[in-house]
């Protein structure tokens, strides 16, 4: 009994953990949608840059939240400017790319 009321509260854990990880992706997402959008045609150290200054001001009071807009820079926000360059929508980059 005790093994089925660890694993309910392992499982109540990782789903809240995962559900609040994906409401902050899909915030910096939108963050970034909003920064790129005027941004397109300069070169991606800039925009880089500029996303990485707004992520960190408005995510800096979050657990690891400065960690956090790095690893998106790193890993999602390639696929943004890719999606915008290419024409998607801007209000629908996040849902296509999975991030909301």
């Amino acid at each position: 009994m005790k093994t089925y009321i660890l694993l309910a509260a392992v499982t109540l854990a990782v789903f809240f953990s995962s559900t609040e990880a994906n409401g902050i992706e899909c915030e910096m997402c939108k963050m970034s949608v909003k920064i790129v959008v005027p941004m397109l045609g300069e070169d991606t150290e800039s925009i880089k840059k500029a996303v990485d200054a707004e992520c960190k001001k408005e995510f800096h009071s979050i657990p690891f939240g400065t960690q956090e807009c790095k690893k998106f820079i790193d890993t999602k926000l390639d696929p943004i400017i890719h999606e915008l360059e290419n024409g998607t929508a801007p209000s629908d980059v996040c849902t296509k790319l999975g991030m909301c």
